[in-house]
């Protein structure tokens, strides 16, 4: 009898769980109320400054500060609590930051001066920051694992765009009902929906692993500087001039100083807060580079259409419909992404985005003072539809790279999307409102040198003005004075709508060469890898025998 025992067969794996469809519903409900409350959070205040700033007793450039306070916080914070979910477990983090975010949102509406709100503004900042991950978790846990996760993905990242149209649509019946407190409340009431929905609803735990280490603090205090002081040179440069305010230029240097020393001590670290040589690396630098360039285009939304319909003289209220489009966009551009997962040709739809997005600019170009938010249905929610699509091919792409690595790059990869997403739209807003004021000054000039009094048209006009006055005024001089100030009003809004137009063709143009250097880069690409494998099959091909003499 031999004494060789046999090998003892390793126990089979636990089979997994069905998949519960009710259950993947309650996630999938679980996520999109996060998204629209993170969405909303942050619009319903940038959106209407205008309406708040009446409420506080502030001017347009001191209620600003409150987009400012918002993300010189939010930005950064993205990096730090991504960390800190994946070392401290999921369940705790959520049960933490949601009632948190319930906290700072009751807090809002006891702010009655500027002061107060820029504090909790900054603190929702930090406290908004998560609910976008848990946001994508909970939809990512709503589908049966493997490829459709994918689709949870994409379907989480509609649910965070849609809080943008959305927060113009409802906002107005909130100021008239309560100003700055009835925006506050909606904040709170879906702060403590979410309380409620994800005790009821308990996201799965995942494990915990070491994300800190030693120096982590002072690095991420250099970081975090640098990303506040950017954001208020970006988001008030415009408002106080560039060149004019010499603070501006210290902030920047300040901030340009924060990131050098950031980058001399994380770069010698054996475990870096963000991978940095990852995130130089040739697939990296194009994700970036072509996020920040949709990103800076597709601010023509809120700082093209949207001011140009406030300069005509429409409000939010009067603009209903077409921000139904463009939330209608928003969704359709992200379902449309979903077909070409089956194919994985991701970059196809930004090649798309691209296209719609210089079609829309171009159309928006040909507006005039008789244009109509009717007028710009078509080409906004080509926009919005271009707009999810890159988002969608951006993800899909990121994070693809990400898994094929094993997923040791997320929390970078989610710092960059996250919170460069949010910084290139201030660039973009920042550059857009800065090339407006400068095409707005010019067109005035240009408009002034071609008026005369002595003009017998500019007469006519001016005769044509004063008749207005003629019932109420019946002196002569007055009706002219009136009549001057009505000239020169619309002068005014003239200039500025060709300044817009001026703005939708700068669009254009910069949506054209990126078109151009995308498939100059995809065409190289190719060549070089056709040429490889061209290479590699003369290589491996055998020797032809000599001739015979």
């Amino acid at each position: 009898m031999s004494d060789e025992r046999e090998p003892v067969a390793a126990p089979a794996p636990a089979p997994a769980a069905p998949y519960d469809l009710r259950e993947g519903l309650a996630f999938a409900a679980v996520s999109v109320l996060l998204g629209i409350t993170q969405g909303l959070g942050v619009n319903l205040v940038n959106s209407n400054l205008t309406g708040i700033q009446g409420a506080l007793g502030v001017t347009s450039t001191e209620a600003s500060w409150l987009t400012t306070a918002y993300y010189a916080t939010n930005i950064s914070a993205s990096l730090l609590l991504t960390k800190v979910r994946y070392q401290y477990g999921l369940r705790k983090f959520a049960d933490i930051v949601i009632p948190l975010y319930l906290l700072l949102a009751v807090t809002h509406l006891f702010t009655q001066h500027l002061g107060s709100a820029l504090l909790v503004r900054a603190a929702l900042g930090l406290a908004a920051a998560p609910i976008s991950s848990l946001t994508v978790l909970y939809m990512v846990q709503a589908f049966p694992a493997g490829p459709k996760v994918f689709i949870g993905a994409v379907l989480a990242f509609a649910a965070l765009q849609l809080g943008a149209p959305l927060s113009r649509v409802i906002s107005e019946d909130l100021l008239q009902i309560g100003q700055w407190q009835g925006l506050n409340v909606v904040d709170a009431a879906l702060a403590i929906l979410c309380v409620a929905a994800i005790n009821v609803v308990r996201i799965k735990p995942m494990p915990t692993q070491q994300m800190f280490a030693r120096g982590d603090a002072i690095v991420f205090a250099l970081y975090a500087t640098s990303l506040a002081l950017l954001c208020v040179v970006l988001t008030q440069g415009r408002l106080h001039w560039w060149t004019d305010t010499p603070w501006l230029g210290l902030c920047l240097a300040g901030s340009v100083l924060c990131f050098g020393l950031y980058l001399a001590l994380e770069l010698p670290r054996e475990k870096q807060l963000l991978d940095l040589r990852w995130l130089v690396s040739p697939f990296m630098l194009r994700f970036m580079g072509a996020t920040l360039l949709f990103r800076i285009i597709l601010s023509e939304q809120t700082t093209g259409a949207v001011g140009l319909m406030n300069t005509l003289g429409f409000t939010n209220d009067q603009m209903h419909p077409l921000f139904l489009w463009v939330t209608a966009g928003t969704v359709g551009g992200f379902l449309l992404a979903l077909l070409a997962l089956p194919s994985k040709r991701f970059g196809v739809l930004g090649d798309i985005a691209l296209v719609l997005i210089i079609i829309a600019a171009w159309m928006d170009s040909q507006s005039t003072v008789l244009t109509r938010p009717h007028d710009l249905y078509l080409s906004q929610t080509l926009l919005a539809t271009a707009s999810a699509m890159f988002l969608a091919s951006a993800l899909l792409q990121g994070f693809g790279k990400v898994i094929a690595g094993g997923m040791k790059n997320i929390v970078s990869f989610i710092a960059v999307f996250s919170g460069g997403q949010a910084l290139a739209g201030l660039i973009g807003q920042a550059w857009l409102a800065t090339l407006l004021q400068d095409r707005q000054r010019l067109h005035y000039e240009r408009l002034l040198e071609h008026m005369q009094l002595s003009d017998p048209q500019v007469v006519q006009r001016l005769a044509q003005l004063g008749g207005a006055y003629a019932s109420t005024l019946n002196d002569t001089a007055a009706r002219s004075t009136q009549a001057l100030g009505l000239l020169a009003q619309q002068v005014t809004q003239q200039s500025y709508v060709l300044a817009y137009n001026d703005l939708f063709r700068a669009v254009a143009l910069v949506s054209t060469l990126g078109f151009l250097v995308f498939a100059g880069a995809k065409t190289h690409r190719w060549h070089r890898a056709r040429r490889a494998v061209a290479d590699d099959a003369s290589t491996d091909a055998p020797m032809a025998p000599a001739a015979s003499s």
